[in-house]
């Protein structure tokens, strides 16, 4: 692979595959915190765009309902942030676990 070829390949990786919307929202939320809430709130939009597409035969056997149905994107999308931090707060805790006994077996070997 050439100079130019692998240039080539590390700008189309670098370039976002977003399109006018994702540029708009890049330039519009100049703020990464607010450009990731825009993003949020546009992704739970897409969603529950998805979710409506279903009759409610569908919807009932996911457990879900037409009436409710922005209630309940919301309500997944909270369950998942949630069970992320967990699982976050686990691995640090085992992690830690794994060094304080890394140093307690150094401490007994002296």
């Amino acid at each position: 692979m050439s100079k130019t070829q692998a240039a080539l390949t590390n700008a189309q990786a670098l370039t976002r595959k977003d399109g006018v919307i994702g540029l708009w929202g890049r330039l519009f939320y100049r703020d990464p915190n607010d450009y990731e809430k825009w993003l949020e709130e546009r992704d739970m939009i897409i969603i529950t765009a998805a979710l409506l597409r279903l009759n409610d035969r569908q919807l009932n056997r996911i457990g879900l309902s037409r009436a409710t149905l922005s209630l309940d994107v919301e309500d997944l999308s909270l369950r998942a942030r949630r069970d992320a931090q967990i699982a976050s707060d686990i691995l640090q805790i085992v992690e830690g676990g794994a060094i304080e006994g890394q140093q307690r077996h150094a401490i007994a070997a002296e």
